[in-house]
Parts: C-alpha cells; structure tokens; sequence
C-alpha cells in the first residue's frame, strides 16, 4: 500500500488536534517530540502504549479518529492530494445501491457540514462533521421505513 503524502506540519498538526478537542496536553506531547502529520497519520491503537504518549481512552480514540478521517477523505477523493469533495463526490461514494431516501439522507448531512455552503468540503470540514457524515452513513445502511418518516438530521444532533 502507498504510503499516506504529507499532509501537515506541526503547525497544522496541532490546528487538527484543536479542532477534535484533544486536551493542550496531548497537543503538548506532540510537539515536544516531533510528531507531525504525517507521523498522526501512521498511528496506530499500539503506539500509545509508547510511555511519551499515555492518554486517556478518550483522548487516544481522538486522535486516532483524525488519521482515520484522512484515510476515509482520501478514499472518496480518489487522490491524496485533492482538497475537497463535492457533494456529488460524498453521494456517490455511499450511495451505491442505497435507495432516494438513503441518498437524500447523505445529501443532507452534507449539507449540514458544508460550514460556508460553498458545496465543497475540505479536509477541516469533513474532520469537524466526520462523525456526522458518518452517522449518515450508518442511516443509509438501514432498511427504510416508510410508515413514519424520518427526522434523522434532528436526531444525529441530539446525541
């Protein structure tokens, strides 16, 4: 498998750590030992038993959750190195198979976290409503239900 590109330096590394709410700690931790982006990008579940990064469960799973964002990024853009998707791009990543009500579902959660409406998310964008979009996902998978309709954009924001 080809390695992940350089995606962020220390600077940036830590604007991505802020934006998951990882505590000024483990942001510290980081940067008192060199770990930038591409490094966030390699971790794995066992390089936190390392003793210079003994974080919280809570703490590992956010940091964790940024390299998978990436990964998951990456695979609908179909690049490393394109910065953005569009609406078009997410829907039909997911959508193969999924029925109009599944779509429109994956539209709007989109939609929710497209934060200046431009119809393009960047990276920032898709790592701040990853868990969103993801919910999103797991909703599409659902058999429909067509007796009672469906206010799952209401409901992923009440979690």
């Amino acid at each position: 498998m080809e390695a992940a590109p350089r995606v962020a330096h220390e600077p940036e590394l830590q604007r991505l750590l802020y934006l998951m709410e990882a505590p000024e700690y483990c942001m510290r931790a980081f940067r008192e030992h060199g770990v930038n982006g591409q490094d966030l990008l390699d971790l794995r579940e066992e390089d936190f038993d390392d003793s210079r990064f003994k974080f919280p469960r809570h703490v590992q799973r956010k940091v964790l959750r940024v390299a998978q964002a990436w990964r998951t990024f990456q695979g609908i853009t179909g690049s490393p190195t394109k910065g953005s998707i569009s609406v078009d791009e997410y829907v039909s990543y997911y959508s193969d198979g999924r029925d109009a009500e599944a779509v429109a579902r994956l539209r709007a959660a989109y939609r929710a976290v497209d934060a200046n409406s431009n119809n393009s998310l960047t990276f920032e964008e898709f790592l701040v409503g990853f868990s969103l979009l993801d919910a999103a996902v797991a909703e599409s998978l659902r058999p429909s239900s067509s007796s009672a309709p469906s206010d799952t954009l209401g409901s992923w924001f009440q979690l």
